[in-house]
This record gives C-alpha cells, structure tokens and sequence, in this order.
C-alpha cells in the first residue's frame, strides 16, 4: 500500500515538476528572470523527486524517495520561516507555506 501511494503523490510531484519548467510564470505574472530562473529549478528537483519515487515507489528504494520529498519539503518549510527577517512576512510566509500541503502527501504516502 506505502509503495503505491508513495508512486501516486511521485506522480504528482513530477507533474508539478514538468509544468514549473515548461510554463513557469503560470505560477505568478512576474517577468522577473530571477523568479523563473527560481520556479525552474525547483521544477527540476520536483521532476526528480517524483520521477525516482514514481519508478522507485513499488520497489524496495519507494520510501527512501518518500523520505526524500518529506525531507526536502520539511527544510523548504524551515528556510521560508527563517527567511522572514529577511524578505518580510509576506514573502516568507508563501515560502513556507507552499511546501506544507506536499509535506503532509509525503506524510501520507510513507504510512500503511
């Protein structure tokens, strides 16, 4: 059951994933080549992420990918909340935010 539902939010990650790198502005309308440059490269590591828990979830390797999604958005959730200070609470707060709903897939997805 952990292997499949590992593969279906993989699935997902790697959708997500595919689109930041192909249409990365359908995120925001910002022109900003700094924030494209931003979307796409966390486009390639949801691509990766969800491509090696895609291919990998069914086999022995599927929850070391599920640990590694969860570990990669439980630190994005850390550095948005840390980065306040710097780049104000509204920014900071979407950075940190974001990351959650995929934080608790990864959760999900690494029971039963």
């Amino acid at each position: 059951m952990a292997g499949s539902r590992v593969r279906a939010v993989g699935a997902l990650r790697a959708a997500v994933g595919v689109a930041l790198l192909a249409a990365p502005k359908a995120i925001s309308r910002n022109d900003d080549a700094d924030f494209t440059l931003l979307m796409r490269t966390i486009g390639v590591r949801d691509l990766v992420l969800g491509t090696g828990a895609l291919l990998g979830g069914a086999g022995p390797g599927g929850p070391l990918w599920g640990r590694a999604a969860l570990a990669s958005d439980s630190l994005d959730v850390v550095v948005g909340t840390l980065s306040i200070p710097k780049v104000g609470l509204g920014g900071g707060l979407v950075a940190a935010l974001l990351p959650v709903p995929f934080a608790a897939a990864d959760v999900w997805s690494l029971r039963g």
